[in-house]
């Protein structure tokens, strides 16, 4: 009987650790905000955080970003554009940044505009950081 209790218990402890195991590797804590986002989004220094913005480069138009390179490092930028993918349809344009600063607020500015115009963006985007 305490032969069976102990087969038991230890069974357990292996269903629990396969559990636990299961959910670190596959669960993510990636923080991406978008367009709707509000608020500060706040982060330490050495993460991560994507900001995905809709766009259609096809028009022309393309999300161009500005901020603190001392706080905040520009690692990759994509786009995806929607399926199925259509002439003229849009996609969204992915900014991925790395925290490289510390105890500072910031902010990320985004302006939607054709590189080659010289006349204002026909839309702007604003994220406040609060770096810990």
């Amino acid at each position: 009987m305490e032969k069976n209790i102990k087969i038991l218990a230890g069974g357990i402890i292996i269903l629990l650790l396969a559990i636990a195991g299961y959910f670190a590797f596959f669960t993510s804590d990636e923080k991406i905000y978008n367009e709707d986002s509000t608020g500060v989004i706040v982060v330490k220094k050495g993460d991560t955080f994507k900001i995905i913005l809709k766009s259609n480069p096809t028009t022309g138009y393309q999300w161009n970003e500005s901020f603190d390179e001392n706080l905040i490092q520009l690692i990759n930028k994509t786009y995806n554009a929607d399926e199925p993918q259509l002439m003229g349809s849009g996609g969204m344009e992915t900014f991925e940044f790395k925290v490289i600063g510390h105890n500072s607020n910031t902010t990320i500015n985004f302006a939607y505009s054709r590189v080659w115009e010289s006349v204002p963006p026909i839309e702007e985007k604003s994220f406040q950081i609060k770096i810990k």
